[in-house]
């Protein structure tokens, strides 16, 4: 006979904001299609682009389908009573409600051990062979999946048969365990060791490319990415540590009294937000650098404009720098039956009334040059325009 406990003491507690069907479907929703969107283009840029495909970009994939049927069946749950109290729900509701949560919480244990081994085969690609992170890389793959296929394990198949997972008019099944056990300390402990391994994970995962920042000859670009890596992955570390907090404090939804339906909505959506920033987080290095250095500007781009400044002089001041020299007609008459003496002089005058002598003499002297702005427009077919201002 299971030994949870059920009762009406916690019909006063008043509604959570997670409980409410708006901030399920939102939150869910929402972050599922934020989801598709940068593990898509993660793929395309891999397969379409730079066409270096890995391992790595398999395992997004199947996370990305797992993920999908989760947040499909946790919204769905809504429908049956998720954010109520389970003892005011009729017989088809609890067993819906339980059929869709065995899909969810098997489709978060997966996806979180796929996205864990999409991250650290990615950090292969970036260390080199035989140094020591690259061994340690190594063994974290290989923890990581056994961790992933042992919890996977009890998730998928937590009954024998497993639709006694749900089958709530049978009464107590013998061969159910780990996610399906009638009894509260394996149950509770299930969860709780999960989460906290789950934890510890990320944050491994998060500290394997600091060296990277300090490595000498790392560039500004790459620094700066991998700050935003490490950004992206403090919320992944703070929704795990958050989750964590919840199922340790109502211990499974049992405490002070067995109501999944009421206790476990908060800790669904932080499933949801854990295992969408890291598919986020994953994938923006990925695809951000080659959508930075596209040249957007050929697609934007109707019309070329090229400014050309030249300095020219407005008649006045041509008379001015010519007048009684060489340059000018009657000067040059002058110079004919002239001497030497005269032309020393008036070439000397003719030296400081040139504007460029002029300025280094008085900084402060009112400029005399005119300057005029010429633009060539180049339109659709090939035709030129030109226009001075």
């Amino acid at each position: 006979m299971s030994e949870f406990r059920y009762s009406y003491d916690n019909f006063d507690e008043p509604e959570p904001l997670a409980n409410r069907l708006e901030t399920i479907w939102g939150v869910v929703i929402s972050c599922m299609l934020l989801s598709w969107i940068c593990v898509c283009f993660r793929l395309y840029v891999r397969f379409r682009i730079v066409r270096a495909p890995g391992w790595d970009d398999l395992c997004v994939g199947l996370y990305l389908l797992l993920v999908t049927a989760g947040s499909i069946s946790v919204c769905v749950s809504a429908t049956y009573g998720l954010g109520k109290h389970f003892l005011v729900l009729e017989l088809w509701q609890r067993e819906g409600f339980l059929k869709t949560f065995y899909v969810a919480n098997a489709a978060y244990v997966t996806s979180t051990a796929l996205i864990k081994e999409a991250l650290l085969l990615q950090y292969l690609r970036i260390f080199d062979r035989g140094v020591f992170i690259h061994r340690l890389l190594l063994v974290l793959i290989v923890f990581t999946a056994l961790w992933g296929f042992a919890y996977s394990f009890l998730a998928w198949v937590p009954c024998v048969p497993i639709r006694d997972m749900w089958n709530l008019q049978q009464g107590e099944s013998l061969n159910c365990y780990g996610y399906g056990s009638q009894y509260p300390r394996p149950f509770i402990a299930t969860f709780t060791s999960h989460a906290a391994v789950n934890m510890a994970l990320d944050t491994l995962v998060l500290l394997i490319p600091i060296p990277l920042f300090f490595k000498e000859g790392t560039t500004t670009g790459t620094r700066m990415r991998l700050v935003g890596l490490l950004s992206m992955g403090v919320f992944v570390i703070v929704f795990a540590t958050w989750r964590l907090i919840t199922i340790i404090e109502h211990q499974v939804a049992t405490w002070p009294t067995r109501d999944p339906t009421w206790y476990g909505p908060i800790t669904i959506i932080l499933a949801v937000l854990e295992v969408d920033a890291a598919s986020i987080c994953a994938s923006v290095p990925i695809f951000w650098p080659v959508l930075r250095d596209m040249n957007w500007g050929k697609i934007f781009v109707t019309q070329e404009v090229n400014i050309t400044r030249e300095t020219r002089y407005m008649e006045d001041d041509e008379d001015r720098l010519t007048r009684d020299t060489t340059h000018s007609r009657t000067g040059s008459e002058a110079d004919l039956g002239g001497d030497d003496t005269r032309k020393s002089s008036r070439n000397k005058d003719m030296y400081y009334q040139d504007s460029y002598v002029l300025s280094q003499v008085d900084p402060l002297r009112p400029s005399i040059e005119r300057v005029y702005a010429s633009v060539r427009s180049d339109t659709k077919g090939d035709s030129k325009k030109w226009m001075k201002i």
